[in-house]
């Protein structure tokens, strides 16, 4: 018990720092069932994530990619590392941790395709893509965003082995082939036909398409 006592009491003064001693605790409370955190919903950043991930999606779907560009960048400031490493060995904390890894995933992704619809470098831009469908190998939006970029930039040929790269590595992952939109983008590209990349405001219509499932 006194070991727990020293748990909350060095809690509260990171909760806390600036809360005179034996003053009311406003953060982290003791009630007659234990112990309860009282924060301001506002302060937590997982809670400002989300909030405005949603937003910046919502924006993106609206078709303003500027304001939606600026948003998820709030977004994504947001992330300090893996999400709640510090509860992931516990059944309950990993479903929480992974449903913020996959939330974070979604708003970049998000992010990079209000990028790639509004105006600036497309070489810059294809080479940040090739860098995250590298690291995300399995994350079929990577490769589609950046076979547009590529085509956007002249750049076919290395389009269409990028949506070979996606396959073998889909195929040897899961035994899968590439989705259908991604497929479909693969024959535009192969056609020479145009590939809604830059501009376009069928590019943001995957936005709308995609759920996310409320916190456990």
């Amino acid at each position: 018990m006194a070991n727990l006592h020293s748990y909350v009491s060095n809690l509260r003064r990171t909760l806390e720092p600036h809360r005179p001693p034996r003053s009311r605790d406003n953060v982290l409370r003791r009630e007659a069932t234990g112990y309860v955190l009282a924060a301001d919903p506002q302060s937590i950043d997982a809670v400002r994530f989300e909030q405005l991930m949603r937003e910046g999606r919502r924006l993106l779907t609206a078709g303003t990619p500027r304001q939606a560009c600026r948003t998820l960048e709030r977004a994504l400031a947001l992330r300090r590392g893996c999400a709640h490493p510090e509860v992931s060995d516990y059944s309950l904390g990993a479903q929480v941790a992974a449903r913020y890894e996959e939330l974070w995933s979604l708003a970049l992704e998000s992010y990079w395709e209000a990028r790639l619809a509004e105006p600036g470098d497309i070489s810059v831009i294809a080479a940040e893509l090739s860098a995250l469908s590298t690291r995300f190998p399995t994350r079929e939006r990577f490769h589609l965003l950046l076979m547009r970029a590529l085509c956007s930039a002249g750049r076919r040929a290395e389009a269409i082995d990028t949506y070979h790269r996606a396959r073998r590595v889909l195929a040897d992952e899961y035994g899968i082939d590439p989705g259908e939109e991604l497929q479909r983008l693969f024959q535009r590209v192969l056609c020479g036909e145009p590939t809604s990349g830059r501009g376009s405001s069928r590019f943001t219509s995957w936005t709308s398409d995609v759920s996310v499932s409320p916190a456990p």
